[in-house]
């Protein structure tokens, strides 16, 4: 019978179509992830075979068996089985064709050719396997394979090979594919039923079983086979997305270690920024998102330069380059920058991802190499200015010497060059002075002393030398420098220097070693300084640059010392004196400074070299001795008045009581009363002169200071008042512990803040303050009184000397001398009119 003559049932075909489409999907994934997979790709590749073979087998079988079941169906279950194992053999041929080539013409059609042959094996065994006997029509035989061939031709030509079908669409191109497969095999199946006709064989053995039960069982175990399959699939992709999301994490926590990233959108609003981002830029992360990057401008770049990045990121390319942002605390960065566009379908950026390197480092250090180039030769002028300068090598032999050299040795380059120093001696000076001197520069030491020369005509002359050894990095000496000033005249010869960076270098290392120095600007604006500088004055190099030299100021120089410093400078002139300036901490120390103008070539200075010599400890030797004279004269004088004055004291004061008692008159009571206050007055001032006479032995222990200060202040509140003064206490700190007798501190606290109320004669504000700097603990006591001018300010301490009508100047003397004995110090700032703050130094006592 023909086909035509049988009846098919509809819901079997559509059972069997939806098989096969989730067969075929299911072989497409597995197909899909051989190529994105480095393990597992045999298994995938069965896989994906055995599941689009078993979508062939299925759709022939049930197709077939869909015929007429309303009779009773024979199957032969090795004839049902082979057809199954060759619609695998053959897809399994078909798709190693194709899988993981580049595909050409003949691939396609060798792989078009077997998915042709699995349709036609599936179909004739499967006909077969069910005791169908078969017959075809040559001519619809043929046409039908060549449809059958096509139509898998077309599939796998758009699954595989066309551009069209594989870079667009791709969330859907594995369902579609997956009908396209589909349609070619379900195609194959009707033409081939057209194509044959049909006749029941005679010998069909009956199933004790129904064909339905057979059927059903049949779509439950392919259906598991199937399911099987896409959970396996679903098992490995999931594997897949995990190690992808996690390298993916690595990746993105290894850019957010190393890098400033940023992503906005097509229009710059940014979107995202990491953590190098808030923490370069100081913004919040709230302050960024939803702002563009114009909240960062410094200002530095001229529009131009940002039109052109976004006409670059804008067409899709890539842009690197420096930019220069300011951060939220007004200060600059520099950041070496990639943006990258990210495009749209369209080729249009949707977004900008900027990965950014800090390279604010480089950039100082770029513009610190321009500057130290003109450094460089600033010292190499002021060095010719005062300098005779020699470079021997390791050896003592002479490398280079400059015109200098030259002029005062009487010699020519030529005839120095190769020699050494011995062609100067005048022997002057015995062996041991240069074995000494070579001890001492062999050891990568500084060398410095007085040397007697003769010149090639026999003259004698001395030169004031410093020899300066530069060390390889075995750290042993590879040259020397010799920078020396003639001492014989006294004057300053110009010297020519022809070495490269690295010789001008060295003498700007020399300059150091010896030194204190420090380049201003034509308006005083400090633009270097050395380590020196920083080391003494207790300020980093970076909060000196662009200050003046007021920053150093101590207050002990006049505004008409300062002038005439300018004045003199300023006309061209050399400087020379002593000046007192005053450290971070707060510390005074001395220099002896030389201040050379720079002059152009208008005759103008355009900056200010400044070299100096501490001479702190000089200064501080000169005024020990001088308060020790002073001392020892109140001494001696303590010590021969104060015994004579106290027997007669005590006398006149006896007598006085006595004659006080029986006293009726008022006035003459009255008169006894003020002979009994002068003589207290006096017993007061011999106590003091016993005090510096024989000062006790003070003994120290660890004491809160900070209650001993609030009780003198109350002690002190009811006499304020009275004065009309407002007392008050600002104390940082609760606990401040130092090493101190309390009785001698209270002492010092109540004649200070004595000495303020009493300064304020109108009333006013008086302002004890304790602070800790540096581990020392600094009480201020402020008053808001007539204040002291700068001359009498100088003599405060000193014995007999004082600013009060009534006073002799032996309180504030003695009160010195104990903080002195605490190892302590007071200094006192002092402005006419506006007042006048003693601040006592005391070592605080850390944990």
């Amino acid at each position: 019978m023909t086909i035509s003559e049988l009846t098919s049932n509809p819901f079997m075909i559509l059972i069997a179509i939806v098989l096969t489409i989730m067969s075929s999907y299911t072989a497409l994934d597995l197909f899909t992830l051989i190529a994105s997979s480095k393990r597992n790709k045999r298994f995938l590749f069965l896989g994906g075979t055995f599941s689009f073979g078993i979508g062939i087998w299925v759709m022939n079988f049930l197709g077939m068996l869909a015929i007429d079941l309303d009779r009773t169906i024979a199957y032969d279950v090795p004839l049902t089985l082979l057809s199954m194992v060759f619609g695998i053999f053959f897809t399994g041929l078909a798709f190693y064709t194709i899988i993981g080539r580049k595909l050409h013409g003949a691939q396609l059609f060798t792989g078009s050719m077997f998915l042709t042959v699995a349709v036609i094996s599936v179909h004739v065994f499967g006909m077969y396997g069910i005791q169908l006997k078969i017959n075809y029509d040559l001519v619809i035989f043929l046409v039908s394979i060549a449809l059958i061939f096509g139509s898998f031709l077309f599939s796998l030509w758009m699954l595989f090979s066309s551009n069209v079908f594989t870079y667009t669409n791709q969330v859907w191109l594995k369902p579609i594919s997956s009908l396209i497969i589909t349609g070619a095999i379900v195609e194959g199946h009707f033409l081939l039923m057209r194509a044959s006709t049909h006749s029941q064989a005679n010998n069909i053995v009956q199933p004790n079983s129904s064909p339905e039960i057979f059927i059903l069982f049949l779509v439950l175990i392919v259906a598991l086979f199937i399911l099987t399959g896409l959970i396996g699939t679903s098992a490995i992709i999931s594997k897949k997305l995990a190690h992808s999301d996690s390298n993916l994490k690595d990746i993105t926590s290894a850019l957010d270690a190393s890098s400033i990233v940023a992503i906005t959108d097509e229009k710059g609003i940014i979107t995202f920024v990491n953590k190098r981002f808030i923490e370069i830029s100081g913004y919040e992360e709230h302050e960024l998102l939803g702002q563009n990057h114009n909240i960062l401008n410094s200002g530095y770049h001229p529009s131009d330069f940002f039109k052109n990045l976004w006409k670059t990121i804008g067409s899709g390319e890539i842009w690197k380059g420096e930019i220069r942002n300011k951060a939220k605390n007004g200060s600059y960065y520099w950041v070496d920058t990639t943006i990258v566009p990210f495009l749209n379908r369209k080729g249009k950026p949707y977004q900008f991802v900027s990965i950014r390197s800090d390279i604010t480092n480089r950039k100082l250090a770029e513009e610190n190499v321009i500057n130290t180039l003109k450094d460089i030769k600033d010292i190499k002028f002021a060095l010719d200015q005062s300098s005779i300068v020699a470079i021997t090598d390791q050896k003592g032999a002479i490398t280079y010497v400059n015109d200098k050299f030259c002029e005062i040795s009487k010699y020519s380059e030529e005839e120095l060059i190769g020699q050494d120093h011995k062609l100067l001696n005048s022997n002057h000076h015995p062996k041991e002075f240069f074995k000494e001197l070579w001890k001492t520069i062999g050891s990568g030491e500084v060398w410095k002393g007085e040397i007697c020369n003769r010149a090639k005509d026999g003259s004698i002359y001395w030169v004031d030398t410093t020899i300066v050894p530069f060390l390889n990095e075995k750290g042993k000496p590879y040259q020397y420098i010799a920078i020396r000033t003639d001492i014989t005249t006294r004057k300053k010869t110009k010297e020519q220097l022809k070495n490269a960076l690295k010789e001008m270098t060295d003498f700007k290392f020399a300059l150091d070693q010896s030194a204190i120095v420090a380049f201003t600007d034509e308006k005083g604006i400090i633009t270097s300084v050395n380590d020196n500088f920083c080391e003494i004055s207790k300020y980093s190099r970076e909060e000196l640059i662009g200050q003046d030299h007021r920053i150093l100021n101590s207050g002990t120089h006049s505004k008409e010392f300062f002038k005439e410093l300018w004045r003199t400078i300023g006309t061209g002139h050399v400087w020379k004196g002593e000046i007192q300036n005053r450290a971070k901490d707060g510390s005074i120390y001395w220099v002896d400074t030389t201040i050379v103008p720079f002059i152009n070539e208008n005759g103008k200075p355009y900056q200010y070299i400044a070299i100096r010599n501490d001479i702190t400890e000089r200064k501080r030797t000169e005024e020990i001795i001088h308060r020790q004279d002073k001392l020892a004269a109140v001494g001696q004088l303590a010590a021969g008045v104060a015994h004579e004055i106290r027997n007669p004291l005590t006398s006149m004061r006896g007598y006085t009581e006595f004659l006080s008692l029986d006293e009726t008159d008022p006035q003459r009571k009255e008169f006894l009363d003020i002979i009994l206050d002068e003589i207290e007055r006096v017993n007061n001032i011999v106590e003091e002169f016993m005090v510096l006479a024989k000062p006790k032995a003070i003994e120290l222990e660890e004491k809160n200071i900070i209650p001993v200060i609030k009780n003198v202040v109350s002690m002190l509140e009811f006499e304020a008042r009275k004065r009309n003064v407002r007392l008050h206490l600002e104390c940082q700190e609760e606990i401040i512990q130092v090493e101190c007798d309390e009785n001698r501190l209270k002492q010092v606290f109540l004649n200070f803040i004595k000495n303020g109320i009493e300064a304020m004669p109108n009333g006013g504000d008086l302002i004890v303050r304790t602070s800790i700097n540096n581990q020392n603990v600094q009480i201020s006591i402020q008053d808001t009184g007539v204040g002291i001018s700068e001359e009498k300010l100088k003599k405060l301490g000193e014995p007999f000397y004082t600013t009060k009508k009534n006073g002799n100047g032996l309180g504030l003397m003695v009160s010195f001398k104990i903080i002195e004995s605490h190892n302590g110090r007071v200094y006192v700032e002092s402005e006419l009119n506006k007042g006048t703050t003693f601040n006592i130094l005391l070592p605080a006592k850390t944990a």
